[in-house]
């Protein structure tokens, strides 16, 4: 990745920081906006804005036009992972507290529905297609919160298909890298045909993210991913990895599922789990499946010039290679 590349997401990052925690710099009360700021505060990768200012920059979108359409998302993202946690009793995110750990679960939802109305609010400073750019957030709010829902229903069910478990990635994940695309696709008044392949580029993206991120869930460490690892799996919540087992190893599956309860996480279920995967086979195969789902998502930029598409393509290829 070249440096230039590297200099322009440090630039974006540090913009997005500035104008995330300028947003509710000085609200009150305390009770509600300490949280909001927290979660603004935290070391999140800011890929899904990043994301957007890139799209937008192909069709010549300044960043001045593009940034509250980008903060939008990131607001959104934040929203749904402040929720996320309280449901699913994470421990960590972004290194950090939850803000439901931190606080209690009373404080972290209303926390979480204040993130949500500045997510509007700040979308109402567009001034490009402002009014398609809200259909457009408020159709992957519904996306997003549909993929919530089969994510918690698929943890009372024994087996999921790797049919299903995509297509929740793609409500869960691929929504909101979807998003970014399509916006920036509607700033910079893009055909239908072009918004409609970004769109598509993005749900193909999110795929090969959700399935990296559940490889790096197990094989990663906490201290780089900024949050609770395997917590996924001893939960019931379904990941690539034990969709596949079930798969191609429903018994000896059912088996180590069964023999996690009261084992030290860190020092004794990693490790297993670790081991089991790569016996059978079922961490190669997320790692091809996310290849794959690149490769495809790289075909959905072959209507553009190879010109437009530098800094996207680098942009897959940085969080398809990503370590945390």
């Amino acid at each position: 990745m070249s440096d230039s590349f590297q200099d322009l997401l440090t630039i974006y990052r540090k913009r997005i920081d500035s104008e995330l925690l300028a947003i509710v710099n000085s609200h009150e009360p305390a009770y509600l906006y300490e949280p909001v700021r927290y979660v603004f505060e935290g070391r999140g990768k800011r890929l899904r804005p990043i994301l957007l200012l890139t799209v937008a920059d192909m069709f010549d979108v300044s960043v001045d036009d593009a940034m509250p359409a980008a903060l939008a998302v990131e607001i959104l993202h934040s929203f749904s992972l402040v929720h996320d946690d309280i449901m699913d009793q994470d421990e960590l995110r972004h290194g950090q507290k939850t803000v439901h750990r931190k606080w209690d679960d009373s404080t972290a939802i209303l926390a979480g529905d204040a993130i949500f109305a500045l997510a509007f609010a700040v979308l109402s400073r567009i001034k490009i297609n402002p009014l398609r750019c809200v259909q457009a957030l408020s159709d992957a709010t519904l996306r997003l919160c549909e993929g919530q829902a089969l994510d918690k229903t698929f943890e009372s069910r024994d087996s999921v298909s790797l049919d299903e478990y995509l297509n929740m990635v793609q409500l869960k994940t691929g929504t909101l890298l979807s998003l970014c695309c399509r916006m920036g696709a509607i700033l910079g008044g893009a055909d239908e045909q072009s918004e409609g392949n970004l769109a598509e580029f993005g749900i193909l993206l999110g795929q090969a993210f959700q399935i990296q991120d559940d490889v790096l869930e197990i094989y990663s460490n906490s201290q780089s991913m900024g949050k609770s690892l395997g917590s996924d799996v001893t939960t019931m919540k379904k990941t690539y990895l034990t969709c596949r087992a079930m798969e191609t190893d429903s018994e000896g599956w059912r088996e180590m599922h069964s023999s996690m309860g009261g084992r030290d996480l860190e020092s004794d279920l990693l490790p297993a789990l670790r081991n089991y995967f790569e016996k059978k086979g079922v961490r190669s195969a997320a790692v091809e499946e996310v290849v794959r789902l690149s490769a495809l998502s790289g075909r959905k930029l072959e209507a553009f010039s190879e010109e437009r598409c530098v800094s996207l393509s680098k942009f897959a290829d940085m969080v398809i290679t990503r370590k945390r």
